[in-house]
């Protein structure tokens, strides 16, 4: 569901003034033209009037749940739509031109200079920060020099925000510490090309994080692109650590300096990750779960397994690996 503290919807328009200017196969009946699209979805939620997309095989689950009028999709993955009679868009990128239908449907909420906010009497707001229209400010929050806080955005009771720290779309819990210089719900990394060229992905999610977050300088939480990027509570985050759009990070997780988390992955509680560590997208680490430092992973992990290497593998298999390369080197070693 897109929020309306942060965006803000065009339309409703028919579907073939979404697709007109698509390079998109025909539909099958004229009369599908006409069908009414209010909102863009992601295809597993998505309701009757919205419209979504799917490019690839191992997401044709999400079809099973979806009640969309639309979806745009190849040729090979439109049979996915058809139990629930959702339109075929056939369409050779359909990432991209979901990404231009947005476009036209969505944009961001104008924001002024602190109206219609509800800041606490007790916070303490620095003389040099920046707060967009209808921000909300809990009890003894403090919003320290330089700081600017996107309309909409709701900081919890006693959470501390140092110097230059940047947040959109998002809410923010209790008792959180935030320091200098990081970003809070900044648009994701989402690149894609069509028959036009180059398109950047619009991100129209949030980001969430929970009660007694503490994260370093430098690192950024991105905002979902369909949905949200979800930071539980009691997670502590590094300096310079990257977690990509619609990631869950799970309760009381641990992330080194350098951590770099590719989206939509899901990470479980008390998960420990070491320096540098990087994480493919779509990827799930189970609860207690611990990487080594450098670690680059490339598949699931289950729960309380340790792991480490690049590509990362269990912690003793990689052991043996290593004594294995170190003796076939002393052989051949005159």
């Amino acid at each position: 569901m897109i929020d309306s503290r942060f965006y803000e919807l065009a339309g409703p328009f028919s579907l073939g003034a979404l697709l007109e200017d698509l390079d998109v196969d025909p539909l099958l009946n004229e009369r599908l033209y006409d069908e009414m699209i209010s909102a863009p979805a992601d295809l597993a939620s998505a309701q009757p009037g919205q419209i979504s997309f799917l490019s690839h095989k191992k997401f044709a689950d999400s079809a099973e749940s979806s009640k969309a009028t639309a979806c745009i999709t190849t040729a090979r993955l439109a049979p996915a739509l058809a139990k629930n009679d959702i339109i075929p868009i056939i369409s050779k990128t359909p990432r991209a031109h979901f990404a231009r239908i947005i476009e036209k449907m969505v944009s961001r909420a104008k924001s002024g200079n602190a109206k219609d906010g509800d800041i606490h009497t007790s916070a303490q707001i620095h003389a040099t920060a920046i707060l967009g229209d209808k921000v909300k400010v809990g009890a003894d929050a403090v919003i320290g020099p330089y700081c600017v806080i996107g309309g909409g955005v709701t900081i919890g009771a006693r959470t501390v925000l140092a110097t230059h720290i940047s947040v959109e779309c998002a809410d923010i819990g209790s008792d959180c510490v935030i320091k200098s210089a990081s970003h809070i719900g900044g648009e994701g990394f989402g690149i894609d090309g069509d028959e036009k060229g180059i398109v950047n992905l619009p991100h129209i999610g949030r980001a969430t994080l929970g009660d007694r977050v503490r994260m370093g300088s430098n690192s950024c939480v991105d905002r979902g692109f369909m949905g949200d990027t979800e930071i539980g509570n009691d997670v502590k985050i590094d300096n310079f650590v990257q977690i990509a759009h619609n990631c869950r990070i799970g309760d009381g997780t641990m992330l080194a300096g350098h951590v770099g988390i590719s989206g939509s992955c899901t990470i479980g509680k008390n998960v420990k990750m070491g320096g540098a560590v990087g994480i493919a997208d779509h990827l799930t680490i189970g609860d207690g779960a611990q990487l080594a430092a450098s670690s680059g992973v490339m598949n699931d992990i289950p729960a309380g397994e340790f792991w480490g290497g690049t590509p990362a593998l269990p912690a003793r298999e990689q052991l043996r690996i290593i004594a294995a390369t170190r003796k076939l080197i002393a052989k051949k070693t005159p």
